[in-house]
């Protein structure tokens, strides 16, 4: 399916937002558990499985960091100058690494150097 221009987002924009554009009636809506059911529904038929259904929600979340089987991966924050977020916001850009990555990369270099790790 081919992207939206930003024209398209505009119209369909102008065209929600339009006061004097008729609401479509709602059709076949459920709540509670009929909605429960067809949701798992729409997601088993996406899954092909209940057990491959059962594995993608066994894993949900973020990757894990590390080799810990189970729970929050450590996290470290600091503050930093306007003059280095801006440099560090566009070797992102340019490298297409997030900055969890550059960050993750950064500590393991200043670890080997100072010969903490391998």
């Amino acid at each position: 399916m081919p992207e939206a221009t930003d024209n398209e987002f505009d119209a369909l924009a102008s065209r929600l937002t339009d006061p004097s554009m008729p609401t479509p009636e709602a059709a076949d809506t459920a709540t509670g558990a009929a909605a429960a059911r067809r949701g798992r529904a729409l997601m088993l038929k996406q899954y092909g499985s209940e057990s491959a259904l059962e594995e993608a929600m066994r894993r949900s979340g973020r990757p894990r960091v590390g080799t810990a089987p189970k729970g929050a991966s450590p996290t470290v924050r600091a503050r930093i100058s306007e003059a280095e977020f801006d440099a560090f916001t566009r070797l992102g850009e340019e490298s297409g690494r997030s900055q969890s990555e550059l960050v993750r990369e950064a500590i393991h270099r200043l670890l080997v150097e100072h010969k903490l790790v391998s």
